[in-house]
């Protein structure tokens, strides 16, 4: 059904759709069997088996992403291209969780809104959110990760609402903290 796809990803501007998920699949197993001719015939290290390793890498990508809610196609169901099968869908959850964020829609990703938590750490009160920790200390807000990651994340006097929805976007884009000394 040409045009009718709910996912406006899949579509070009006349509302036709780009590449098919079959279509992806089958040029990324073409490309990974270009591929391994270079490899059979001892010349893996040119340029033109980078070019078809990228190309497959590519095409399985492409898939991954525009594709993301379908099953990983059996072209796609060998090592190098089911990874970059995920990579695609990866990219697109995260390009989906900074649509929600730019639009400052929390309730989306099952986050409060900064604006309450901003209002609980002013009052001097703790906050928990999905395992993640703030709180005062001394004269700072702190942040503590579920797995014991602790940062400063401000002045106290200086909290504001950036800070929080930093704070939030990094939670919903799974960004790792590294340990800071405070």
């Amino acid at each position: 059904m040409q045009g009718t796809a709910v996912d406006p990803e899949r579509n070009d501007a006349a509302g036709g759709e780009v590449e098919s998920l079959f279509s992806l699949a089958l040029n990324a197993r073409c490309e990974s069997a270009m591929m391994w001719l270079y490899v059979t015939a001892g010349d893996a290290v040119t340029p033109a088996f980078d070019r078809h390793r990228g190309e497959a890498y590519d095409c399985a990508c492409r898939a991954g992403y525009r594709y993301a809610h379908e099953p990983i196609p059996h072209l796609l169901r060998d090592d190098e291209l089911r990874q970059a099968w995920a990579h695609g869908v990866i990219n697109r959850q995260r390009d989906r969780i900074r649509n929600l964020i730019a639009a400052n829609d929390w309730p989306a990703l099952a986050l409060p809104f900064p604006e309450q938590i901003l209002e609980t750490l002013r009052a001097g009160k703790p906050v928990h959110v999905d395992g993640h920790g703030l709180y005062s200390e001394e004269d700072s807000i702190c942040c503590a990760s579920p797995s014991g990651i602790e940062r400063i994340m401000c002045a106290a006097r200086d909290l504001s609402l950036a800070d929080i929805e930093g704070f939030l976007a990094d939670m919903a884009l799974d960004v790792e903290w590294v340990a800071a000394l405070h």
